[in-house]
């Protein structure tokens, strides 16, 4: 062998062996990537048991990529109706943002941007921004303290139609009591006429995507007073959870009741029948109220049947759950501190 084709040899030698480290280093990083990330994705999944962040990152991963596919995202098709339903569920978006992105190497608002359009992409950013209003809003009974950005009311402030206006039992405007109504979950309560006092805000708060209507919550308790217009007659001792529009052109909304009554006289009384309820700031948590959605048995300790209450009435608050002969009961403690069971089915935890 001459000098040359041994120094040639040589070289092929060298960079063989170059080759075949930059592969094992190569092969080495993929490999050690890939079980740090399967690492991640476990932890992650393993922690969707006790973060509602880690749950509501995987609900919307699904909602766009139902075939588990990552590939096959783009062809898969979105439910948009499950991801309107998780945005009211969201209160940290940050962190659903951060499970998303450690789950599935990716962006979660880039990829809610575009499988929605932009108006479903807006309404799901506008609910989530609602939730955090809805968590921080003033709660404090006077209705004194900072609102939050982007909030439509404050707790406590009196709220009067400035003209006729449905008063809702869900915050939907999809039904406008039209003729042709007749089939469907209609939830008009009633139309509240101008210059009526209907409630006090609860500060909480939701926006109809579908229909681009601002809410506000609102509720009151019924006292027996003398003068009380008929309309609350067969709804005293009550207390009601309702919805109405925030829109200026159709509500107007105080602080005091002194100028309430001053620019609509017609309201001079309407606050000794219909009370605010006490200790208001629990209202606005989420799952803290307990309402009926149909006559409701109320229960004593013994499970056995006190009185009935009719839907939409706010009971108080869920202490504990309870099953028993294909049965879940749930413990409610009333505005008035007294604990009462109901049939889990006949309520909704708000």
């Amino acid at each position: 062998m001459s000098k040359g084709e041994f120094i040639s040899s040589n070289m092929q030698q060298q960079v063989i062996r170059g080759l075949v480290i930059a592969g094992g280093l190569y092969i080495g990083y993929r490999v050690g990537k890939r079980v740090l990330q399967e690492y991640r994705e476990r932890k992650t999944a393993n922690l969707a048991d006790q973060s509602a962040e880690v749950r509501q990152a995987m609900g919307l991963r699904s909602a766009m990529n139902p075939s588990g596919v990552s590939w096959m995202m783009w062809a898969d098709g979105t439910n948009e109706n499950a991801i309107e339903q998780i945005a009211t569920q969201i209160y940290n978006l940050e962190g659903v943002s951060s499970a998303y992105r450690n789950l599935y190497r990716s962006e979660l608002l880039s990829d809610l941007q575009s499988e929605l359009g932009s108006k479903d992409f807006n309404n799901f950013l506008q609910t989530v921004a609602n939730n955090r209003i809805n968590q921080q809003s003033n709660t404090s009974s006077g209705g004194s303290g900072t609102v939050p950005s982007g909030a439509y009311t404050q707790a406590q402030r009196l709220i009067v139609a400035k003209q006729n206006v449905f008063i809702r039992t869900s915050p939907d405007a999809s039904y406008q009591d039209a003729w042709y109504e007749f089939i469907g979950n209609k939830n008009i309560f009633r139309t509240a006429r101008a210059g009526e006092f209907v409630g006090y805000a609860t500060g909480k708060q939701h926006y109809d995507g579908k229909n681009n209507v601002k809410f506000i919550e609102i509720a009151y308790k019924v006292s027996p007073t003398g003068g009380m217009p008929s309309t609350y007659a067969n709804q005293i001792g009550q207390t009601k959870i309702l919805w109405i529009s925030a829109s200026a052109n159709y509500t107007e909304q105080f602080s005091t009741v002194s100028a309430m009554e001053a620019k609509y006289p017609t309201t001079k009384g309407a606050t000794k029948y219909l009370l605010p309820i006490t200790s208001l700031g629990w209202l606005s948590a989420p799952g803290s109220r307990i309402i009926t959605i149909q006559n409701t048995p109320i229960l004593d300790a013994q499970f056995k049947p006190i009185t009935y209450v009719e839907p939409n009435i706010l009971l108080g608050y869920p202490v504990m759950s309870l099953s028993g002969k294909g049965i879940e009961y749930t413990l409610v403690r009333t505005l008035e501190g007294i604990d009462r069971w109901v049939n889990t089915k006949h309520i909704i935890k708000s």
